[in-house]
Formats: structure tokens, sequence, C-alpha cells
């Protein structure tokens, strides 16, 4: 999980001298709010802890609505998260996903911005689906994968993953191969990836709506894709959804060597509900924040350049 020390000095040294910088020369002095810089702050922490913690590895992305226009999202171009900085940030309208400019570098913009995630459409089409949700994952955790290939869904098996749920069939599974024609014909690629708005549009769809499922966690063939009311809001659930995942997969394992046999029933309903409202509470997610934060600051791979610490 932590990096190889000898790896340090290269990456270093590419983030320095940066290839971006080769593209777009030197950075000129950022314009981004003190509202919009903060939220990058914790977006460049949440893209690290995310893969320190194994939740992504070279794929997989965190963005987050722009605190000073809900009708925008920033993500990083397409790299891996564990390299992200301020010069990989982009801004993005929620209309069709399109790049607008870099988000610390707005002189930066249309075909000069480097390429995108083919499947910021997730990021788009739950932002425009679901008009409160602050911060979205998708990720490809191998724990969580195999739910939604076998078709189990997920549901809560400790207090800190509360936000997964407790409906009767687990989270819902989204499934292209389920989908219509109309959605996604025969002359599109059929790579699970959703690399347009009709398919994200189809993703965000799946999500259950109401009290029981407020965080509205999804797992798929593809991996899952998380929402949240913060970043550190979203991190903490992708984290604790995939720990959930582990302690589900071995209780059923376990459950079947019990007398009579017996599938892991799970949290109730109730206590998934009040134990996400108490483990997602400011206090509580600022202290796995700060030993998170605390964890990558001294892993040498990861550089946030923003941070108050740099």
């Amino acid at each position: 999980m932590k990096p190889t020390p000898s790896v340090v000095p290269f990456v270093r040294s590419v983030l320095a001298l940066g290839a971006l910088q080769v593209v777009l020369g030197q950075t000129p002095p950022s314009t981004a709010s003190a509202a919009v810089t903060s939220a990058a702050v914790d977006l460049l922490d949440g893209n690290h802890i995310l893969h320190f913690l194994d939740v992504v590895d070279a794929f997989g992305h965190l963005s987050v609505r722009n605190p000073d226009n809900s009708s925008q999202f920033i993500m990083s171009f397409a790299i891996a998260p564990a390299l992200t900085t301020s010069q990989t940030l982009v801004t993005y309208d929620i209309n069709n996903a399109t790049a607008l400019h870099l988000t610390f570098n707005p002189s930066v913009t249309g075909s000069s911005i480097p390429s995108s995630f083919l499947e910021r459409f997730i990021h788009s089409q739950i932002y425009a689906a679901f008009p409160n949700v602050t911060s979205v994952v998708h990720a490809h955790t191998t724990e969580v994968l195999p739910f939604g290939a076998a078709g189990v869904g997920l549901k809560a098996q400790m207090g800190t993953a509360g936000s997964v749920g407790a409906l009767p069939n687990g989270s819902p599974i989204f499934d292209v191969d389920r989908l219509s024609k109309t959605v996604l014909p025969d002359t599109q690629p059929h790579d699970l990836l959703i690399r347009n708005e009709v398919l994200g549009d189809a993703l965000a769809r799946t999500f259950e709506p109401g009290s029981q499922m407020r965080s509205r966690i999804l797992s798929y063939c593809h991996g899952m894709a998380v929402q949240g009311t913060s970043i550190r809001d979203v991190v903490f659930r992708s984290f604790y959804t995939k720990q959930s995942a582990v302690v589900q997969a071995q209780a059923v394992l376990l459950g079947r060597l019990a007398p009579m046999g017996q599938e892991p029933l799970g949290l109730s309903v109730r206590e998934a509900m009040d134990a996400e409202n108490t483990n997602e509470s400011e206090s509580l997610l600022d202290r796995a924040w700060s030993l998170w934060v605390a964890q990558v600051g001294n892993a040498g791979l990861y550089h946030n350049d923003l941070s108050p610490s740099n």
C-alpha cells in the first residue's frame, strides 16, 4: 500500500519539471477563489487517500461540485489519482461533461486541455440528477467487484458503513447488458465504460431514492459509484464500502458453517440510518480525515501543492 522509496525522486521530478509545463508553459498565478482552493485541497488529498487505502489504483476518479457554480464540477484530467496536483485539475460543465478550462490556469481551454477521463459522464450525470450531491467517486475496488459480478447487492455490515444501506436485495446493481438498444446500440462498444451522457443518465437512475438509501451507493459490474455530501464524506463512504464488502464476503462463508446455514443479515434499516448519522458526523469524519492526510503526507509519493503545510 505504501510506495517504494525508489520511485519518489522520479515522481517528484516529473511533478516538479512537469510534462504538463511542456504543453502549457509556465503556470501563471492562480485566480481561483478561496472556496475553490479549499475544495481543491481536499480534492487532491482525497485522490491520494483513495490510492493509499487501495480503493483506487491507476484507474478511478474523484470529483467535487464547484462551490462557486453548481452547474460545474472539478476533477483531474486523465491521470492516476496518486499523481494529481493543482495543475491536473479541470473545471467541467455538468452539461455533457464539457471541459471548460484548467481550474488553476483558466487561460488553458479547449483542445489545449489534456485528455479527460472517458467516464466523466458518471460524475456529470449524477450531479445533474441529484442537486444535493457535492462529491462523487468511481472506483474498480477489487473487494467490491465480486458482488456486482455475482449479482449480489451490498448490505451494511458495520457501523462505519451505515450509508451502504439495508435494502432487502442490497445495493442496486447497474448492468450494461440489461440496457435497451436505444441506450446502448449494437454499434457502440460494450466495454462497460460510461462513455456518454445517455449511459451516465441510465447509471444515475439506478441509484435507489428515499430515506433508506440516502447515500445512494451503487455497486455494479464495473466497480462502484459513490456519492456524498462532501469530499471527506464520499472518501469515507468509499473506503468503508470496501471494508464492509470484505466483512460481508467473509460472513457469507462463515454463515454456511453455522448450524442450518445462515446468510449474514447485516444492519437493519434503523441501524444503518442511525449509524450513518453518527459515523458521518463532522467530528468523526474529521478524525478519520486527519489520520489519512497525515498518512499520505508521510508516504512520499503524494504531492498536494495546495496544502497549507507546503
